[in-house]
């Protein structure tokens, strides 16, 4: 296999149809030895704002037969293809074309469902049980079948893998005996409890896909019992579309699934073709010139506003639930006062005209379409004579010097932050901007060091949840326990309140109490004691050709596409 590959990086760098990046990163992960890298590497074309000619050369609605190939721009590739292990965005967009879940959410709604693997569900009175009816029909892409026993193995390797986004089942259904097989295309879940959110979890897009247990059992090892590294580069699902190709940092090809259980009536594409383009100026290009289909939230708010223009293209702006904030370090920002004052201090309307163009609205720490939010919510205004007096008060000084961490690979955050660094200054302060790659803003916030080595501010934090539920969204951000175990409340922010709170909405089963519950932890973290600075929920956007239809957006489902629904038609 490795010798194709080799055969094919020489073969499309010749044809100056890959960068001198790929060929790079495609040299090193296939063993090249330097001295052909290097001569490689001077054969393709140098990285500039241009498409390489390879993407410039057939536009996208003409390739493939008919016309029925969809290409889709990412500006970063998943590393990890196993959906009970990967737990990031850009691998979740990949999930619903080769995988299933038992259901989904319908359309646009984030508390209705419509069947995916499933074809009918049901609860008894209380809501402690829930039984799935499969389609008889299914089948996993090897042919074997996907019937009750695969959906039981496949939750089983799920939870005991442990990995990744597992807790989204788990905190559910935490013993594989709580899964029955009733017959071949029925299983019942018994929870012991009530769980009125176990549904959302069903259909997030992290985890509850069904893998297939005869694939996992033919590639497993002493080392990896549950197949992990195979599933890494390859699938293993029952979904509409299978992997052909998985190229890192490069491309993933996918191919129609001839026998997929819903069948090929009706408008489909054949292929996929989801390609990685890092350059910004080239994915702007390349979805302007027709040689690829759609986008997702990869460009900035000035290329969106430009291609509203565009009579070729559909530009769709919509809401979701990714809130966005930047975290306060509190204890080096020492009181609750000092963290107040800089609420005050934060220039809402210039990032949110400024630097988001519009594609922001005010908010806290929960999107206004999350269960529970607060739509009185206290929200800070900008006032600097207020902040500064909050500052001082702390026992700072005039002159006094703070950092502020933030992605470099994010041009609009750059603007933000200096925005605020600009009202700091205004105050008689200083801040210090540090920009490090996103890996290593990661590795700041979600490890292990202690919050007096980290910096005062970290910028560009968001977070959405996994499905519609507001102690989802806040557990993993706000809780003691969620610093320095891999959560991200890197501010290592503590309140006894908000800890009771979130202990009760855990296992809530009235809405109108969680309701009273999420009033007052919205309000601890914004008015009485913040552990961050929220200054809105994103507008996601998608850019696609005029003639793909077939597309929506789910406020969950974010940089997800319902590929099975879509196809080219008539713009």
């Amino acid at each position: 296999m490795s010798d194709v590959r080799v055969a094919r990086l020489v073969t499309e760098t010749m044809r100056g149809r890959i960068t001198r990046r790929q060929v790079l990163s495609a040299g090193l992960r296939l063993g090249l030895a330097s001295p052909v890298i290097t001569a490689l590497m001077a054969a393709a074309p140098e990285e500039t704002g241009a498409a390489p000619p390879s993407l410039r050369v057939v536009p996208a609605r003409n390739q493939g037969e008919g016309g029925s190939t969809f290409t889709l721009i990412t500006a970063s590739s998943p590393s990890d293809l196993d959906p009970h292990y990967a737990y990031n965005n850009v691998s979740s967009t990949v999930f619903l074309a080769p995988y299933e879940m038992l259901i989904q959410l319908k359309g646009s709604s984030t508390d209705e469902y419509e069947p995916m693997l499933a074809e009918s569900w049901e609860s008894n009175a209380d809501g402690s049980q829930y039984t799935f009816k499969l389609a008889p029909n299914a089948l996993f892409h090897d042919g074997s079948p996907c019937d009750a026993e695969a959906v039981k193995a496949s939750f089983t390797r799920f939870l005991q893998q442990e990995a990744g986004p597992y807790l989204v089942i788990a905190r559910f259904v935490d013993d594989p005996e709580q899964m029955v097989v009733v017959d071949a295309t029925t299983i019942r879940f018994d929870l012991g409890r009530p769980q009125p959110l176990f549904l959302p979890a069903m259909a997030s897009e992290y985890g509850p896909f069904i893998v297939n247990p005869r694939v996992v059992e033919e590639n497993k090892t002493e080392d990896d019992p549950f197949a992990h590294e195979w599933l890494r580069s390859n699938a293993a699902g029952s979904g509409p579309y299978t992997v052909e190709e998985f190229e890192v940092d490069e491309r993933i090809v996918l191919r129609k699934f001839e026998d997929y259980h819903r069948g090929w009536e009706g408008n489909h594409f054949n292929e996929i073709v989801i390609r990685v383009v890092p350059e910004n100026a080239t994915r702007r290009q390349l979805i302007e010139s027709g040689e690829a289909d759609a986008i997702t939230l990869n460009l900035t708010p000035d290329d969106v506003t430009a291609l509203q223009a565009n009579p070729d293209l559909d530009v769709q702006i919509y809401e979701s639930t990714n809130a966005v904030w930047v975290i306060m370090n509190v204890p080096r920002l020492k009181t609750t006062e000092v963290r107040k004052g800089f609420s005050y201090a934060f220039p809402y309307d210039d990032v949110l005209n400024g630097a988001y163009k519009g594609l922001l609205e005010r908010s806290g720490p929960l999107a206004p379409s999350t269960r529970g939010a607060d739509p009185n919510i206290f929200l800070y205004q900008t006032d600097l004579a207020k902040a500064k007096e909050l500052i001082l008060s702390g026992g700072f000084k005039e002159g006094d010097t703070f950092t502020y961490q933030m992605p470099a690979e994010d041009e609009v955050e750059r603007v933000v932050a200096q925005l605020f660094q600009a009202n700091v200054q205004a105050m008689g302060f200083n801040l210090e901007i540090q920009e490090i790659d996103y890996a290593a803003l990661s590795d700041l916030v979600y490890g292990d060091s202690p919050a007096e080595e980290r910096p005062d501010f970290i910028g560009g934090w968001g977070w959405w949840p996994d499905y519609n539920d507001p102690w989802n969204q806040l557990a993993p951000n706000f809780l003691a326990s969620s610093f320095g175990s891999g959560g991200s409340n890197s501010g290592n922010w503590v309140n006894e309140r908000f800890e009771a709170i979130m202990a009760e909405a855990e296992t809530y089963t009235d809405e109108a109490r969680l309701n009273e519950l999420m009033r007052e932890a919205q309000n601890i973290l914004t008015e009485q004691d913040p552990p961050c600075i929220y200054y809105g929920t994103l507008k996601w956007y998608t850019v696609l050709r005029k003639d793909i239809q077939g597309f929506y957006s789910n406020p969950l489902y974010l940089g997800a596409y319902p590929f099975y629904n879509m196809y080219r038609g008539d713009a």
